[in-house]
């Protein structure tokens, strides 16, 4: 009998073997990230982060992406790293106190700070808030963990993330406007860098669900004479739902902030975005599916009251590899890629979690129509 249950294990191996040698061979070939436009530049968004914060088994996960980045900077001409929110899973978790983490909110924030870590110094880069950030998060039964409610704008953010952390920031950031409590951090910043062609890039991150003093003051950046022709992007946390709701604009939610006046998507587009003529694209997350990368993905372009075109783009994998309490996101990057006159832009999404391996290369690139792409906007 011991010979018998050998004997299929053997003839199971040899199967298998044969099946993933036949799918080596007829996988395309692995070709690693480069800059596919002469002159081109990338900027490089990372999704929300906080399902790599929340579990210490994930954490490895998001330190391997920032290493990546970190490791590319020259090869891939990275300009600037663009965080869209939701840094930790909760900004007052305590130990026990959430049935989704196995960290507390001081080790998520480590979590996160330690990431970023690897690109201080190295390359530029721009965090802003999300819902996950404020807190406290509390359910009506009194239970500490909660998530559908930011009630108030405290958070550790700036704890972790002060205005002078980063070196490479230094020639970059040039204004950092007050957040809800008169305090200057970079829940409200704006950075610039410049294009290979010369062209100054003006971008500016506003806080989770900002308040109307937050919009005045972007807007205010956007329209100083010196910033005139410069590329306006704005970096907001929830702005954009997915393809699965045609990435309409988020028209209202149920948060706290907002109900004390916070403005979703809708609202930032209409009394900020819109009537910008030099703001060209909107970068967010906060929107994500279970496994289903058209859920974490949105795309549109509208035109502004000048008639210029603006691209908006979603980006959130947090569920993606095992849903809402699996891996975090299976290291996915966002990856967009500037033409050298800033007219076109070429998007892709790739993870270093698989092309670190191998076996695992041929899965590195999400080649999907909405996720592997290129657009152009007019003058």
């Amino acid at each position: 009998m011991l010979k018998r249950c050998c004997f299929c294990l053997f003839l199971i191996f040899v199967a298998s073997s044969s099946a993933v040698s036949s799918y080596a061979q007829d996988a395309p070939k692995y070709e690693p990230p480069t800059v596919r436009q002469e002159g081109g530049w990338n900027l490089v968004v990372v999704p929300d982060p906080q399902a790599y914060t929340r579990y210490s088994r994930n954490q490895g996960i998001y330190d391997l992406m920032m290493t990546w980045i970190a490791e590319n900077v020259e090869k891939l001409n990275i300009k600037e790293v663009v965080c869209v929110g939701d840094m930790v899973e909760s900004n007052n978790l305590q130990k026990g106190d959430g049935k989704f983490a196995n960290q507390t909110s001081k080790e998520m924030w480590e979590c996160a700070s330690r990431a970023f870590g690897r690109l201080d110094g190295v390359c530029p880069y721009i965090v802003c808030t999300g819902n996950h950030d404020y807190g406290p998060y509390i359910y009506p039964d009194g239970n500490h963990y909660g998530t559908r409610s930011s009630l108030n704008r405290e958070t550790q953010f700036n704890a972790y993330f002060p205005v002078d952390r980063n070196p490479s920031n230094a020639h970059v950031l040039f204004e950092v406007g007050e957040n809800a409590y008169g305090v200057k951090t970079l829940e409200n910043a704006a950075y610039q860098i410049t294009g290979t062609d010369g062209r100054r890039v003006v971008i500016v991150a506003v806080e989770f669900a900002p308040r109307d003093e937050a919009l005045a003051w972007a807007k205010s950046v956007f329209e100083r004479p010196e910033n005139a022709d410069a590329f306006g992007i704005l970096v907001t946390h929830s702005y954009l739902r997915s393809h699965l709701d045609n990435s309409e604009r988020i028209s209202g939610e149920g948060y706290g902030l907002n109900k004390e006046g916070g403005n979703p998507g809708q609202a930032i587009w209409e009394k900020l975005v819109y009537p910008t003529s030099n703001i060209r694209m909107v970068l967010c997350g906060h929107v994500s599916t279970a496994d289903n990368m058209d859920g974490c993905s949105g795309f549109r372009i509208d035109k502004n009251e000048a008639g210029k075109e603006v691209a908006q783009l979603l980006f959130d994998t947090q569920a993606m590899g095992g849903g809402w309490e699996g891996n975090g996101g299976d290291g996915w990057l966002q990856l967009l890629e500037f033409s050298k006159d800033m007219k076109n832009v070429k998007v892709q999404t790739f993870s270093p979690l698989f092309a670190i391996s191998p076996a695992t290369r041929d899965l590195a690139w999400h080649r999907g129509e909405r996720q592997e792409f290129e657009f152009s906007l007019d003058d």
